[in-house]
């Protein structure tokens, strides 16, 4: 049996919680971006949790630059498979 994706809009206060928490309930969740040619729809197989200033695994770390910006306040989401190339 296949489960259907969770399509429900997600609202700020479920983010406002400890990344560990919010992290695990993101899988299983589709994305959807519409645009004028259509909508565009991602499920969540894999999510990384990383808490911010408080971890140093995390480009925000170090503080708030112009470069990571992006990431204070905001769900961040990047591409990152298929983005290298291979040698012959």
């Amino acid at each position: 049996m296949i489960a259907t994706p969770d399509r429900t809009p997600l609202t700020r206060r479920f983010f406002d919680r400890p990344v560990l928490e919010v992290a695990p309930d993101l899988l299983g969740r589709t994305l959807v971006r519409r645009t004028p040619d259509g909508a565009v729809e991602l499920r969540l197989t894999e999510v990384e949790a990383y808490a911010g200033p408080a971890d140093p695994g995390s480009h925000a770390y170090r503080g708030r630059t112009e470069r990571n910006a992006v990431m204070f306040g905001h769900a961040y989401v990047y591409f990152i498979y298929g983005m290298s190339r291979r040698s012959a």
